[in-house]
Formats: structure tokens, C-alpha cells, sequence
């Protein structure tokens, strides 16, 4: 059966169409539509009419690529910008009307169980208890887990797109910013200090998005035997590379960024506050190897999905070539 997952994110709209069998899928297309849906409105709780409008014909986009490629049923998301926006409920009932899809809100908890689940097929997380951080624009979601049991999960509102609002970081981040951003880290995280003391994580995990550019920003600097090897759904980022990438990071303009190969247009703004974010869990835990997966809460719920489907397809008439003639 080909299903999609659209995940509407706080700056992008991700869509995956996939074709399922009882116990496996497999992707057939993927598309992601920058959106930036909570820029902006992260303080008065609301999408802004631009915002909210750019989210609606993302989805119109996506609607051509279900129609395209025949998707039989579609299952859509939303997260902490519209979860957290009082006219978010709106969006939805507006995108129900409109394209007949109904996005589902989901809560921090179950967004990461799904990422969990994304995770976990594209690498053994083991008996030893790993750290899963996944940087959205929203929110930042943790998990403490190994290969069969999640020992903690939250999701913190700590998202770039929302701190580059509380922050207001110039076009190249001062110390004053960098001072306020930790302060910010300092007062948010001390439940995940204290858990990462009960559970010691030799190894982070981070998927997708920054840590997708975080991955390209290493295969551009390293050497050329490491960049001729095609990435996988998981990718090793040396520990030692990252104190280089930080650095330019932290030390370039919103122009250099935006003219980098390797830093999406979407992502120019945020690599500085994302990259601060994963230094600072870095400082705080026992880290010692750096893994990039390039699955998430789209490939999880897929997989959560499969089991439950009913197996059959549908049937479409054949198009005759006759159709396209005139009367």
C-alpha cells in the first residue's frame, strides 16, 4: 500500500511517500517545503498571516506530489508551532477543509517516541544507554535510550526558530548573545543535567534537520576519502571535527552562511544557535562519538503505521490515450 507522511514542522513541511507491506517499507519520494511557520510569533503564540499563509500552500504543493504518485492514504502531523499557536487549530481545520487532510496534533512526548522509532532503524543503539537529541524549530527533543527501552524522553520549547526570537542575534552572534543564549540553556535543561547523570551516554544521536547541515558542514572540511563515500541513513561525525565547524560557525556572517554549499538557505539563520546548542550538551554529558541519522519522526511513523494498516490497494482506471483527444 503507498501511504504519505506530511510532517508539519515549525520550519518545514516534510513530506515521505512510502510503499508498505505487513512489516517493511520502503521510500518512493521525498520533499521538503521551508515554511518558517513560527517566525516571528513565538511570543504572542501565534502564526503570523504570512507564516500562515506560506503553511497552506505548502501543502497545496504536496497535495500535487500525493495526486502524482497515487497515494492511497495520508497521515499528517503537527508540531510545537502549531500545537503551541492559539490560531493553530485553525490551520488545521482550514487545511481539512481546503485538501481534505487531517493533521494530527501531537504532544512533545509522542513526537519523541516517533523520532525514537525513526532512529532506531537506521542504526544498533545497543545495550548502552545513547542520547537522541533532535533541533527543531519549535522545540528540542531528547531521549535517554538503547535498542529496547527509553529511559527519558521530553521535549524542551527550545527549538531555533524560537530561540532566534528570544535571542535577536546580530548578523554575526556577539558575546552578549552567546552569554544570553546560556543563560537561557542554564535555566531549561536542569532536568536533562540531572538525567544524564542517572543515565551516562557514551554517544549522541542527532537526527535530521541541523544535524543533517551539521553532517554536510563535516563531509565539506574533511578529507577527500571521507567525502567520495556515499552518506547512509547513519553517519559517524568525529567528535574532533566539530570544534572547527563551532568555531566558523559562531565566527560567520548570515551572507557567508547563506553562500555556503553545504547550509541550506532555510537553516542560514539558525546553524549558529543550533550548533551553540549541541556544544552546550556536549559540556554538560559524557560524550564520546558523534553519530548524524538521517531519520526522523516521518520514518518512525511509518514504521509505527505498517502494523496497523489494511493491506490493499486501490484501484485506478488505466488512461487511454484517446482521453486527451478532443470530441
Amino acid at each position: 500500500m503507498r501511504i504519505a507522511i506530511i510532517d508539519c514542522g515549525t520550519n518545514t513541511f516534510n513530506l515521505l511517500v512510502a510503499d508498505t507491506t505487513k512489516d517493511s517499507w520502503s521510500a518512493v519520494f521525498e520533499n521538503k517545503i521551508p515554511v518558517k511557520l513560527g517566525a516571528g510569533g513565538f511570543e504572542k503564540r501565534q502564526i503570523l498571516p504570512a507564516r500562515f499563509i506560506r503553511g497552506l500552500d505548502a501543502i497545496y504543493c504536496h497535495g500535487h506530489n500525493l495526486d502524482n504518485y497515487q497515494v492511497y492514504k495520508v497521515f499528517a502531523f503537527a508540531t510545537s508551532a502549531i500545537r503551541e499557536a492559539s490560531n493553530g487549530q485553525e490551520f488545521v481545520n482550514l487545511v481539512k477543509e481546503k485538501f481534505g487532510i487531517e493533521i494530527k496534533l501531537i504532544d512533545g512526548n509522542e513526537e519523541a517516541e516517533l523520532i525514537y522509532k525513526g532512529i532506531r532503524q537506521t542504526l544498533d543503539l545497543g545495550d548502552a544507554p545513547s542520547l537522541i537529541m533532535d533541533i527543531g524549530g519549535g522545540s528540542t527533543e531528547f531521549i535517554i535510550a538503547n535498542s529496547t527501552t527509553i529511559f527519558w524522553k521530553k521535549s524542551f520549547l527550545l527549538g531555533v526558530s524560537r530561540l532566534y526570537d528570544m535571542v535577536k542575534p546580530s548578523d554575526r552572534i556577539n558575546h552578549s548573545e552567546i552569554q544570553e543564549l546560556r543563560s537561557i540553556l542554564d535555566n531549561e535543561l536542569g532536568e536533562l543535567k540531572m538525567k544524564l547523570e542517572e543515565f551516562p551516554c557514551p554517544r549522541l544521536i542527532g537526527s535530521s534537520g541541523s544535524f543533517d547541515t551539521m553532517f554536510a558542514l563535516y563531509r565539506h572540511y574533511a578529507p577527500s576519502d571521507e567525502t567520495t563515500r556515499s552518506p547512509s541513513p547513519s553517519n559517524d561525525i568525529p567528535l574532533s571535527s566539530f570544534p572547527v565547524i563551532h568555531s566558523w560557525l559562531m565566527g560567520s556572517t548570515f551572507e557567508e552562511r547563506l553562500k555556503h554549499p553545504s547550509i541550506p538557505a532555510i537553516r542560514a539563520e539558525y546553524m549558529p544557535l543550533a550548533s551553540y546548542l549541541i556544544k552546550y550538551v556536549l559540556e554538560i554529558s559524557s560524550i564520546k562519538s558523534f553519530v548524524h541519522s538521517a531519520y526522523s519522526l516521518k520514518e518512525g511513523a511509518v514504521q509505527t503505521l505498517i502494523g496497523t494498516l489494511e493491506l490493499r490497494e486501490p484501484k485506478f482506471e488505466e488512461e487511454k490515450p484517446e482521453d486527451y483527444l478532443d470530441e
